[in-house]
């Protein structure tokens, strides 16, 4: 049987992946913010963030399965898109 203890620790190695994917998501973000600079591209493209959002939301199949969750992960990818924009504008104004 598990305990609060072992399963805190689960989420303690869950936090460890997650800063290192989103280290590396700010990684890859800010090689293709460098590469549309150099031809001029646009920052933001509406159309992808959508499919992003889209993608992100339905990754396990079961979108609007759990309404509640689906809402979570909407925001979770919101602030992530959102922070990354600032991020990226902060280090490459």
């Amino acid at each position: 049987m598990k305990t609060i203890d072992s399963l805190r620790q689960e989420i303690d190695q869950v936090h460890k992946e997650m800063h290192a994917l989103l280290a590396r998501r700010r990684d890859l973000t800010m090689a293709i913010w460098e590469i549309k600079k150099e031809q001029n591209l646009p920052f933001f493209n509406a159309q992808r963030e959508n499919k992003i959002m889209a993608d992100f939301v339905n990754l396990d199949g079961k979108q609007g399965q759990d309404p509640e969750f689906d809402a979570l992960l909407k925001g979770v990818m919101t602030s992530v898109l959102r922070e990354y924009e600032k991020y990226l504008k902060s280090k490459h104004s």
